[in-house]
């Protein structure tokens, strides 16, 4: 044996050991590496053991000295401060995660948690109501005797009412305070003409993306209760909260973007844009108990179901990679939130438990959503960057400038919740995948059974052609399958005469609502996109690629539209078919039969570059067909691509089709797409 190949069996030997040293060291680590659930559990812990001992249960007086005797109480009797007050509505929401933690982990301490306190509160209310009824002050502990507003009860109310469905003699003793709170939310709050709940500050008539969770969640709660307790199923609470929720997606929903804004006002031609995040949690936290507490037979749950899946949906694709959510939800810039991203990872966990999202789907975003917020959970058990009370604002600055703190109370609930509800996530079986299509869902288009499709989104450069004569206009889409291999079939969905914004809006969904994992989609728009935007048939997009919308004032009919850049749309179609897991690739729109001094025109400042743009920026294949084909025309010269290839302008025949398909195939295979093992 030679001393070289000597030498090269003993390196690959060495390589090999290295490696197999390399794999033992691995498996060892994962066999020390706690599990998930005893993770989550000492997370849930950190925080009980620091709230335990920073949120004391008792009322002082206005020297901070203890009230024993509860018929002293007077106008300057207070719960004794600590970290946090024990009867806000953040508080609330502190409540129902220590009931759901010991609900999941068969822990009392967390139960206990929350009837000491709440309890508390209820043997207070008597002397507090007689005070106030003899006297007439305005009160420190007002507010459980005349909440002015949601913030002093909602959520306080929801988490009375889910403790007295888990132990009904405990919850006695708060009773009184529970039925006087909720008749402020389903009787007194202030609400605009069609009944939605509404504020009068610091706007008048202002609808508020917080109200959802404040009022809706003790509203659907209370039905619940009603129906445990007098076997009455209320129904009257039951249609008001579904009723509620569809008002808040009337008002706020934004359905380009699949999420909410955070406020209207009445009077305003146009309403503050902007997407914070907590607000969007506080939509996520109410639909899930909304669904959880209304039965499924209800007419509206199925519609409430279908929102809520949306909503996951359009947030899923802003996750940061470091597995939370940014303070101003489409806003890079803007940090990352904890609260925000804990109320997501408890929807995401939550809607798989209950089988209204796919598990293979989406337990990798809650898990990498859970890992981001356990992080901000210190040592000592407090939450980490959470933002401080917020109201109403007017610009992405008042969003993005708003503190972050320990103190701010709205993180604490949410994180539990989370854990929680992960916890569940990982202890039960995987949820079979739901039979239900969404209402409102495209038709279903008959597809092989285990065979990916190739799904075609484009203009009439893609779609089918116009008849059997080889001279008549063919679509490049027309042919594309006879250039893939039998493991694949193709659906050419493109429309004729379509411009991104137009196909996004009236046809996308056919592809989207019929994806399946392991499918892939070509997308190719551009050459509509150039039309007028609010004139003749109204199909122009703004140039560009940016997420800002304007209003335009259609002609043909003067209603107002919001329209997008070009790559908005283009955006929205990958986010949507990643999110199905589907592998989206941009191509870029072909080439005019138009020419200058022997070179063809090209789209290189415009379409390809903003198409080029976005493919980066979300991170899929893009192929540009416009510069290869040019570069193909011009070898070709512009007699014979007039005379054989074009139709006219735009349009191709047989011949200019097919050589798309392969310049396509080729720049697919060429590039290493994904869709490469497919291409003959």
């Amino acid at each position: 044996m030679k001393p070289l190949f000597r030498k090269a069996l003993a390196g690959a030997a060495l390589l090999l050991c290295l490696a197999g040293s390399a794999r033992a060291q691995q498996a060892q680590q994962r066999s020390q590496r706690p599990d998930p659930v005893t993770e989550l559990k000492q997370v849930i812990d950190r925080i009980y053991n620091y709230l335990d001992g920073c949120t004391p249960a008792a009322v002082v007086d206005a020297d901070g000295k203890p009230i024993k005797d509860l018929r002293k109480i007077d106008e300057k009797s207070t719960l004794q401060k600590g970290d946090f007050g024990i009867n806000t509505y953040e508080w609330g929401v502190t409540y129902s995660g220590m009931l759901l933690a010991s609900e999941v982990t068969g822990d009392p301490k967390y139960t206990k948690y929350t009837f000491d306190r709440l309890k508390l509160l209820g043997e207070v209310y008597p002397y507090v109501k007689k005070y106030w009824d003899e006297n007439g002050y305005q009160m420190r502990l007002g507010a459980m005797e005349n909440p002015k507003w949601l913030d002093d009860c909602g959520a306080m109310t929801a988490a009375m009412i889910k403790a007295t469905l888990a132990d009904p003699e405990q919850a006695k003793v708060f009773r009184p305070l529970l039925d006087n709170w909720f008749n402020f939310v389903m009787y007194k709050e202030y609400r605009l003409g069609d009944g939605i709940l509404a504020r009068l500050r610091p706007a008048p008539n202002s609808v508020w993306l917080d109200d959802m969770y404040m009022g809706i969640t003790p509203i659907a709660y209370r039905g619940k209760l009603s129906q445990a307790e007098r076997g009455d199923l209320t129904q009257k609470y039951y249609n008001e909260a579904i009723n509620q929720v569809l008002l808040f997606k009337k008002y706020l929903w934004v359905p380009e973007k699949n999420y909410y804004r955070h406020g209207w006002i009445e009077g305003m031609a146009e309403h503050p844009n902007y997407h914070w995040a907590r607000a969007n949690g506080w939509a996520v936290l109410t639909m899930c108990d909304v669904l959880d507490a209304v039965p499924e037979r209800t007419q509206g749950w199925t519609e409430v179901r279908d929102l809520l899946v949306s909503l996951l949906r359009g947030l899923a694709a802003y996750q940061s990679p470091e597995g939370t959510w940014h303070q101003l939800i489409d806003k890079t810039e803007s940090y990352l939130e904890t609260s925000a991203s804990a109320m997501y990872v408890y929807g995401y966990a939550h809607a798989i438990n209950k089988g209204w999202l796919d598990r293979t789907a989406y337990q990798d975003i809650a898990r990498s959503g859970w890992a981001g917020v356990a992080k901000q959970v210190n040592e000592k058990g407090q939450v980490e960057n959470t933002c401080v009370g917020t109201g109403l604002g007017w610009t992405n600055t008042f969003y993005e400038s708003r503190p972050v703190s320990v103190f701010a109370a709205h993180g604490y609930g949410p994180v539990l919740l989370a854990a929680a509800e992960m916890i569940k996530m990982y202890q039960t079986a995987p949820a079979p995948t739901p039979s239900w299509r969404p209402a409102g869902a495209a038709a279903p288009i008959p597809r092989e059974a285990g065979k990916p499709v190739v799904w075609l989104a484009g203009d009439s450069t893609c779609a089918q052609g116009y008849g059997n004569d080889p001279n008549s206009l063919w679509g490049w889409g027309s042919f594309f399958g006879e250039y893939l291999t039998d493991a694949v079939s193709v659906k050419n969905l493109a429309v004729s005469g379509l411009s991104s914004r137009t196909y996004f809006k009236g046809r996308w969904d056919s592809i989207r609502d019929n994806i399946q994992p392991g499918d892939f989609v070509l997308i190719q728009f551009g050459h509509n996109d150039m039309s007028p935007i609010n004139s003749g048939r109204a199909r122009g997009t703004m140039e560009g690629t940016d997420d800002t919308p304007k209003t335009f004032v259609m002609e043909k009919d003067g209603s107002p539209e919001q329209v997008y850049s070009f790559g908005h749309y283009l955006r929205m179609m990958v986010r949507q078919a990643k999110m199905r897991g589907a592998t989206p690739v941009i191509v870029s729109p072909t080439p005019q039969n138009r020419w200058e001094g022997g070179k063809i025109q090209r789209f290189t400042d415009t379409y390809n570059a903003w198409s080029r743009q976005v493919a980066a920026e979300e991170g899929v294949p893009f192929i540009d067909l416009n510069e290869l084909l040019a570069t193909e025309y011009e070898r070709i010269g512009q007699a014979q691509a007039g005379k054989d290839y074009f139709a006219d302008v735009v349009h191709t025949r047989e011949k200019g089709a097919r050589l798309y398909c392969q310049t396509l195939s080729k720049a697919l295979r060429d590039q290493n797409t994904p869709l490469a093992k497919y291409v003959k």
